[in-house]
C-alpha cells in the first residue's frame, strides 16, 4: 500500500472512530471529514471522476 493510501486510510480511520465517540455531527467528525475530502480531492487524479462516469449504465430518456 501506498504512502498516500495509508494517509488517506489513517485519516478515514480517525473520522470513523471519531464518529462513534462523539457523533456523525460533531465538529470534531465533520473537521476530520473535511480534512479526509480535502486530501481525496489532492491525491485522487483528475480522470479519476471521469473514468468511473463512463463506467455508469446509461440510462435511456423518453
Amino acid at each position: 500500500m501506498r504512502l498516500v493510501e495509508l494517509a488517506v486510510e489513517k485519516k478515514r480511520s480517525q473520522m470513523m472512530q471519531t464518529a462513534f465517540k462523539t457523533g456523525l455531527t460533531s465538529v470534531e467528525t465533520v473537521r476530520l471529514s473535511q480534512e479526509l475530502d480535502e486530501m481525496l480531492n489532492v491525491f485522487i487524479p483528475p480522470h479519476h471522476e471521469e473514468h468511473q462516469h463512463n463506467q455508469q449504465p446509461k440510462l435511456d430518456k423518453k
